[in-house]
């Protein structure tokens, strides 16, 4: 019910040595939750993730969570890649499917474009479909951008459980999100205003204000008190 909790990574890397062929749907309660690591536990547990906030229902969020997850329209989802010759697919284990929730699923292939099968089970019985890609339209959106983002949240996943005591993840982290443009834990966009220059020839400490979630207080999580 609230975004106290500092030990994600500890959380996470857990989560991926039990969670076996079991599912982790996380609901987040209040305007202050840690959105990360209900994500991350949704994500590497194959779930969904949902939130009520002070002013929703609880009657209408509740209902259509429990609708959604009772309900998956394919999960165990495997993709044959036909002819192609794929690498770097990214997320690593392909997640549930659930209806009004998109699976995205991205690589990098060689050779030309053929059709890709991607199976699972609906119900209790095995379905599978095919997907040309005759038609498509790839220009409409970024592909490669969209590749880079779900290949740092895995590498970023991976850190959670994986021994890296010379942060090659970070390292190949950093390297994606500086060649794709991107912000990550290792990079970040600096906007430079040079149309002012501050007074004197040396720094000084501003006090910036700090935002709070809605129905937290500032006078008792924030601000230092003193006796």
């Amino acid at each position: 019910t609230d975004g106290y909790i500092g030990n994600e990574q500890e959380i996470i890397g857990e989560v991926h040595k039990r969670i076996g062929a079991s599912r982790i749907f996380s609901f987040g309660v209040g305007s202050s939750v840690n959105r990360y690591l209900l994500e991350r536990m949704a994500r590497e547990g194959r779930g969904a993730v949902a939130y009520l906030g002070p002013a929703d229902s609880g009657a209408e969020i509740m209902g259509a969570f429990f609708q959604r997850i009772s309900h998956p329209a394919m999960t165990d989802l495997a993709i044959d890649w036909g002819s192609m010759r794929v690498s770097d697919v990214y997320p690593s284990r392909a997640p549930d499917l659930f209806v009004g929730r998109p699976v995205f699923v991205t690589g990098k292939f060689s050779g030309q474009p053929g059709a890709v099968t991607v199976s699972g089970l609906a119900g209790n019985e095995t379905q599978q479909f095919v997907i040309d890609p005759a038609g498509a339209d790839a220009a409409s959106a970024n592909i490669a951008k969209i590749w880079a983002r779900l290949r740092i949240a895995d590498l970023s996943d991976r850190q959670a459980w994986e021994h890296d005591p010379h942060d090659e993840l970070g390292v190949e982290i950093r390297e994606t999100a500086l060649r794709y443009q991107l912000m990550s834990a290792y990079t970040s966009f600096v906007a430079v205003d040079a149309s002012r220059r501050t007074e004197g020839d040396h720094g000084i400490t501003v006090q910036q204000p700090v935002p709070v979630p809605e129905g937290v207080r500032y006078e008792t999580t924030v601000q230092e008190t003193t006796q």
